[in-house]
């Protein structure tokens, strides 16, 4: 039933894919987790929650994951080398990584980074960013 004259029409979701290099893995072994998170509320410290991981290989010190059909919107992204393989984040006593780290836009934070320092907007078919891992 139409009320009102016109049928309305609901605009299809845009989409587009998004490239993410991660760098200075200080070795190939283990494996790389990229994450991608779309609000605050889960960036960085709720991985569980996140809106799309990818867990690959490194080759030659690097990895790059490609993040495909996702909805334009604003996203972070964090990286970890899992070097013993053991599907997680080991961290210290206090709480810092004892392995390799990186934030999109090499967003740094007094304790954790935050999502607004390091969101990238997607609003195109192909994007891609480079972070940098830090150790």
């Amino acid at each position: 039933m139409v009320l009102g004259g016109q049928p309305s029409t609901v605009a299809p979701v845009q989409t587009g894919n998004l490239r993410v290099i991660v760098k200075k893995f200080k070795s190939d072994e283990g494996k790389a987790n990229v994450i991608m998170y779309k609000d605050a509320y889960t960036f960085p410290d709720k991985p569980d929650r996140c809106f799309r991981t990818i867990w690959t290989t490194i080759k030659n010190n690097l990895v790059d994951v490609t993040f495909e059909n996702v909805p334009y919107g604003e996203y972070a992204f964090a990286a970890y080398h899992d070097e013993n393989d053991n599907h997680r984040l080991d961290l210290n006593f206090i709480g810092i990584p004892k392995e390799g780290v990186a934030i999109s836009n090499d967003a740094k934070g007094f304790i954790m980074p935050r999502f607004k320092d390091a969101k990238v907007l997607l609003n195109s078919a192909n994007k891609t960013i480079v972070m940098t891992l830090s150790y």
